[in-house]
């Protein structure tokens, strides 16, 4: 949907934009929050720097004129003409002198009125004064001049004392061109080094999805590069490579199963093809026919228990093996197949049972897991074979022992395990019944004895 968006859309929705204008986006973001609050606290700092300097200044001369004699600071006052401009008045607010470049009141009626009774009081204002070469030039124009003023108290006199905000704006001006420059140069910069820094970072990810889009059902065992570093993508890397391991396992399992499918079809069929050809090679009786139909028979049962053996197997794997449960007295179970067996078994099925052993299971499904296993017994061990059934707690368990060789493969649950004591699907099919059952399923061997150990849960009340 984002490949469809107009050029202009994509521009105005981060979500679609590239990963590493993405990061180099957010980084310059955050850059820009961080450089923006900087200049703010540079500006801050500064303003009160000055601020301060300016106070102390002030404060200096107030109180080298309020410890002066009286006729003294007159003197003084009056001939202050740097940068700090003084006044004297009495209490009533009346001016007795001030410096040349003063023109009128420093400090107003309602400064006045706001003044504490002791100590110094601070303030921004605009005042009169004259030209600052008035005293050379005998020019008396009036300029008015932002200045802070600072006024404190000395002998039944008030001493008020002044100086220009001019040099304390232009600093802060100052400051303040340097930010609006120097903010979005630094940003400029951070942008383009969170770009190289982001695709830096992400040319490992690069290299994985470049290796990762080489790797097909023909390339088994080819694996995604590990990064060096123990970060997040190692972890993930190693991740993707373990899941991969799993999908060539279940890959060649799935081929090897095709394989040995086809392998296990194609007997029976070929058998049927030969009966049937040697059926019609020429005129036959009907005791040789009769025989050729049993054959036939036999091998059309045989591709039947094959074919509903592949399907309980794709159902399984696939998750769809369908259960219908009910309660179920494995005992009853037991008895059923052993009887069933028995009459062309070279020796009866024994089965021992204590007490009444119930689960809630699907009886046919069951049935089909204890029928294999007696019919791998009965195959590839030796007589006699038993089924014991017992209850162990909150477990039923069920016991096919015989008295064979016992299995000669690693894992006899494998499909098509080949041995001279293999069970072809039976035995992985038993698993997948099992298991579905929530139960578990395991091989003991004994002394000339190989027991095959079913356990279910049981769910009283």
């Amino acid at each position: 949907m984002a490949d469809r968006l107009p050029p202009w859309a994509r521009l105005v929705r981060p979500a679609v934009w590239p990963l590493r204008v993405r990061v180099a986006a957010a980084f310059l973001l955050a850059a820009a929050l961080a450089l923006t609050l900087l200049g703010v606290f540079v500006q801050v700092r500064v303003a009160e720097a000055l601020e301060q300097r300016t106070h102390d200044l002030l404060e200096a001369e107030a109180e080298g004129l309020a410890a002066a004699p009286p006729a003294e600071r007159m003197a003084r006052v009056e001939v202050m003409t740097g940068d700090v401009h003084a006044q004297l008045l009495d209490e009533d607010g009346r001016p007795t002198a001030a410096s040349p470049l003063v023109a009128g009141l420093l400090v107003s009626a309602a400064d006045l009125a706001a003044l504490p009774p002791r100590g110094s009081w601070s303030a921004e204002r605009v005042v009169p004064v004259l030209d600052d070469d008035a005293a050379a030039t005998g020019d008396r124009r009036v300029e008015h001049e932002a200045v802070t003023l600072l006024v404190t108290h000395a002998d039944q006199q008030l001493v008020a004392v002044a100086t220009s905000r001019e040099d304390t704006d232009e600093a802060l001006d100052a400051v303040r061109g340097q930010l609006v420059t120097g903010v979005p140069l630094a940003l400029v910069v951070a942008g383009a080094l969170g770009y190289l820094v982001a695709g830096a970072g992400l040319r490992p990810i690069e290299r994985v999805r470049e290796r990762a889009a080489r790797i097909s059902d023909r390339s088994s065992g080819e694996r995604l590069p590990v990064p060096p570093a123990r970060d997040e993508l190692r972890r993930l890397v190693v991740t993707l490579n373990a899941m991969l391991d799993r999908l060539d396992d279940g890959l060649r399992r799935q081929r090897r199963f095709v394989a040995e499918a086809s392998h296990e079809l194609r007997t029976p069929l070929a058998l049927l093809r030969t009966e049937v050809d040697l059926a019609l090679a020429r005129p036959r009786s009907p005791e040789e026919l009769s025989t050729a139909l049993r054959s036939i028979g036999q091998e059309t049962t045989r591709l039947t228990l094959l074919a509903e053996s592949l399907l309980t197997l794709a159902a399984a794997d696939e998750g769809r093996l369908a259960l219908v449960r009910e309660p179920v007295d494995l005992r009853d179970l037991a008895r059923d197949v052993a009887d069933r067996f028995s009459a062309s078994a070279p020796a009866p099925i024994r089965t021992t049972t204590g007490t009444a052993v119930v689960v809630h299971a699907d009886r046919n499904r069951l049935d089909q897991a204890v029928s294999n296993l007696v019919d791998n017994a009965l195959r590839h061990g030796a007589p006699p074979v038993e089924i014991d059934v017992r209850r162990d707690g909150s477990h039923a368990r069920l016991t096919v022992t015989d008295h064979g060789e016992g299995f000669t493969v690693d894992d006899p649950f494998d499909r098509f395990v080949s041995s001279h004591a293999s069970a072809g699907l039976g035995l992985a099919i038993v698993m997948e019944i099992v298991a579905a059952h929530g139960g578990t399923t395991r091989i003991v061997r004994g002394n000339g004895t190989t027991s095959v150990v079913v356990e279910l849960l049981i769910e009283d009340g």
